[in-house]
């Protein structure tokens, strides 16, 4: 019975001190840390954060100043509900009066998120927000946003194949 029970509970090898000692977080990492636990507060119920596959790993929420006031705002992808297979949406997430607030949403595309990202991409001084979408056999479907009036509106669709280069 004894042996039984062992190998029901598995055998697994007691983590070692050097296994167990992980590097301190920056105070940048426990600051983008809150922040995140912040915006994840205000997504709906049931809400899965879609983590963009390029870009810096592990990264679920983007930052970038998108109105040139010198705040950065925050772009969350989520899927609305996974059970029910709800679509894809992206919210932009604007600092007011140290409270963060969803200020726009829009309807995402495909089944998952290639690419999010804050980038000057036509050179106005201003960031657009850049989504790229997996769409499975299609390809990828780049969505590139711009800010106006605190709602994101839609500037540029393209389709592209293959690694996004937006430098």
């Amino acid at each position: 019975m004894l042996t039984t029970l062992w190998l029901l509970g598995g055998c697994r090898v007691p983590a070692t001190p050097i296994d167990m000692i992980k590097p301190p977080l920056s105070e940048a990492s426990k600051q983008r840390y809150d922040t995140s636990q912040e915006l994840i507060k205000l997504l709906p119920d049931k809400a899965q954060l879609v983590t963009p596959l390029q870009g810096q790993e592990g990264h679920d929420i983007s930052f970038g100043d998108m109105d040139g006031d010198g705040i950065d705002e925050a772009v969350v992808v989520y899927e609305d509900n996974k059970e029910t297979g709800k679509p894809l949406k992206a919210a932009l997430f604007k600092q007011q009066n140290e409270k963060w607030k969803v200020v726009s949403e829009i309807q995402g595309f495909g089944y998952g998120l290639e690419y999010a990202g804050f980038l000057d991409l036509d050179h106005d001084g201003f960031n657009e927000l850049a989504l790229g979408w997996s769409l499975g056999e299609a390809g990828n479907g780049l969505d590139v946003y711009k800010l106006s009036e605190d709602k994101l509106k839609l500037f540029s669709k393209k389709a592209y194949h293959g690694q996004l280069n937006l430098k």
